[in-house]
């Protein structure tokens, strides 16, 4: 494909569309301007959706720029639907080579889906993408993926009545059917968990938090000035707790730096919920939780105002568990719920009312038996689809 000299993986030379009677076109995103129109839809498709938490603006260009890590191993094409001269929808393409080279698998996904409630537009963006991957050997669509798994994944299938946390998906309720209707099927669910913190915590966990510090586990904050450091052991332990998760791919530590979140670690950690669990001052497990910071970032319509967010930070009355490894040697050893055990205790407070934890995968018991032995109870399911090319 030729390639424009730009920043952006997805500038190019091509100016390839397809219209559709009557009035829709789908057209490829080719510039900078063909991008803004790309991430300006969600405004037309959840304009009336109270629950919707618009997204950054630099969290979605930084991703599809050229130096992020993640393009020396993959590949994009995005798509707009225009209707009556509206953006009405998008989809992307993705194919990660690492991953098919991993899985010995030729799969292929989409990802950063939207469209209103028109099947038409829909299945057009759908066999925009199919068609795409379909040219270079795909034999196995799944979606949404936005690329990456831990980026976004899932249709919202269960649990339409709040806001999404921060860094979880969402998406209206008609995309199921879209998802039913263009002969897609399931491939897996991701679930979400709710900690009601204002029940006591149950006396098992207490006991099992008791008895672990008295075996001489420790817990301690995560370092956010020392965040380099910190991360020499954090991102080791992280690659290694993942490694067997569904939708994993290996990556290079540098690649992982460069993932939201992480990138912005000193200023985005909460050193109070992020812990660390230690065995004579040397780590062995963690816990990634922070406030659910889109209680504030709804409010700011897709630009980061840190002024805003630094009156309004104290309105947050929710957590969000994020995620925990422990290194395999340690495991069933009730470390889980240690850390589980602080994390609620800081939670509680700073009066949060309740707290979301996930995702988790539908085949991961052993994160789902812990998280419920706090008496969390599942609260919302995301589901990831499939179609054979």
């Amino acid at each position: 494909m030729s390639r424009k000299q730009g920043k952006y993986i997805f500038e190019s030379d091509l100016a390839e569309t397809k219209d559709i009677p009557p009035n829709i076109r789908i057209s490829i995103v080719t510039t900078l301007k063909d991008f803004k129109n790309f991430y300006q839809v969600p405004w037309v498709v959840y304009q009336n959706d109270v629950n919707w938490v618009p997204p950054f603006w630099m969290e979605l260009k930084n991703f599809f720029h050229k130096k992020t890590p993640f393009w020396t191993h993959a590949e994009t094409r995005l798509f707009v639907a225009r209707h009556n001269n509206t953006n009405v929808g998008r989809i992307a393409a993705f194919i990660d080579h690492k991953y098919c080279e991993a899985t010995g698998e030729k799969v292929g996904y989409f990802g950063f889906f939207e469209s209103i409630q028109d099947f038409r537009i829909a299945s057009a963006l759908f066999e925009a993408a199919e068609k795409w991957l379909a040219s270079k050997e795909i034999s196995l669509m799944q979606g949404p993926i936005n690329g990456r798994v831990d980026v976004g994944c899932g249709f919202l299938y269960e649990g339409f009545n709040s806001h999404p946390s921060i860094l979880s998906s969402y998406s209206p309720k008609y995309y199921l059917d879209f998802a039913k209707r263009y002969d897609m099927k399931k491939a897996r669910d991701q679930l979400i968990y709710y900690v009601d913190l204002k029940k006591s915590i149950p006396d098992s966990v207490t006991r099992v938090a008791k008895f672990c510090e008295a075996k001489g586990v420790k817990i301690r904050g995560f370092g956010r000035l020392r965040a380099n450091k910190e991360k020499e052991w954090w991102i080791e332990l992280l690659l290694d707790t993942f490694s067997e998760h569904w939708g994993y791919v290996p990556v290079s530590a540098d690649e992982v730096k460069s993932r939201f979140g992480v990138k912005h670690l000193r200023w985005f950690v909460d050193s109070r919920l992020f812990l660390v669990a230690e065995i004579d001052n040397q780590p062995i497990a963690f816990i990634w939780s922070t406030p659910d910071y889109n209680q504030v970032f709804k409010e700011m319509n897709g630009r980061l105002r840190i002024l805003k967010y630094i009156r309004n930070r104290r309105k947050i009355i929710q957590g969000k568990f994020h995620l925990i490894g422990i290194k395999k040697e340690y495991r069933k050893q009730g470390i889980g719920s240690l850390l589980n055990y602080y994390s609620i205790l800081e939670m509680k407070r700073r009066g949060y009312v309740g707290a979301e934890c996930g995702w988790i995968d539908e085949k991961n018991i052993a994160s789902q038996r812990t998280i419920e032995k706090t008496g969390a109870k599942l609260y919302k399911k995301f589901r990831v689809y499939e179609k054979k090319i």
